[in-house]
């Protein structure tokens, strides 16, 4: 987690942003009453390059005027494959390039960070948006970051439907697909795989269920971000795992318009 700080607002409403390579989702509420408006969504329309990514963000900022207001908070989750989990008990602050270089071809100067989470016995380091960043100091001067997996895995395993012994999760976001393993809420596995169609995240899930001794019809898996029963996705899965359970934020909000598959905007929801 990062806080970055220069204008302050007096006002109850936040702002939460949700940014991933292919899109990005916000909403503001209000932090007194608890009242929160639409989740405004947005995918682009081709793959943008990381490099070009702020200005996407900034012009939909401005498309729903954002930039005008002020903000008591602003969050941001980031969602990317450039992050690794490391035990607590071994993580030293000294060593972040080291521990995400193992995965992934880091340039000379890409920017590594992490987040702390107090509850957790893993520690989330990874490699940020830079130029995102910037652009939401330039453009709010007050923002707190995580990545979407620190928040994601968080919310998982204090979430009352995850309650027992042994909890097992996907999250997906486009070609990336998440997977996460808790046994008395402390962490047993995490990987990030690509999964281009539906049989990858089949075969994904399916490979991490033999590798973790988790039997698919026994074990129910709660199901996190861009997944619905409708999709190709979903009936895949169905195939061989018989309980799917999709999350939902457990947050409080009462939302101006009602809200439909909440376990989408699981990630920014959880922002609160």
């Amino acid at each position: 987690m990062q806080e970055h700080k220069n204008k302050t607002s007096k006002n109850n409403i936040n702002l939460s942003i949700h940014v991933h390579v292919n899109g990005l989702s916000f909403y503001t509420y209000n932090a007194k009453t608890k009242k929160a408006t639409e989740v405004i969504r947005k995918s682009f329309a081709d793959h943008t390059p990381i490099e070009m990514l702020h200005k996407e963000i900034l012009d939909m900022f401005k498309e729903h005027k954002l930039l005008s207001q002020t903000y008591r908070e602003v969050h941001c989750s980031v969602e990317n494959n450039l992050a690794t989990l490391v035990p607590k008990s071994l993580f030293e602050e000294n060593s972040l390039r080291d521990y995400v270089q193992k995965d992934i071809a880091l340039e000379i100067n890409d920017f590594v960070t992490y987040d702390v989470i107090p509850s957790a016995d893993w520690v989330p380091v990874y490699v940020p948006f830079v130029n995102v960043n910037n652009m939401l100091i330039d453009a709010f001067g007050s923002f707190t970051y995580f990545h979407a997996v620190s928040i994601w895995l968080r919310a998982l395993g204090s979430h009352s439907q995850a309650d027992g012994e042994l909890v097992w999760s996907m999250y997906k976001e486009n070609n990336h697909l998440h997977i996460a393993l808790l046994r008395d809420k402390k962490l047993q596995f995490y990987n990030c795989f690509e999964a281009r169609n539906p049989k990858d995240v089949a075969y994904y899930v399916l490979l991490t269920a033999k590798e973790n001794n988790v039997s698919p019809n026994e074990v129910p898996l709660f199901l996190v971000g861009d997944i619905a029963v409708a999709d190709a996705v979903y009936k895949e899965l169905y195939t061989f795992v018989r309980s799917l359970n999709f999350l939902a934020p457990e947050n409080g909000l009462s939302f101006e318009t009602p809200r439909l598959n909440t376990h989408q905007d699981f990630c920014v929801l959880n922002l609160v």
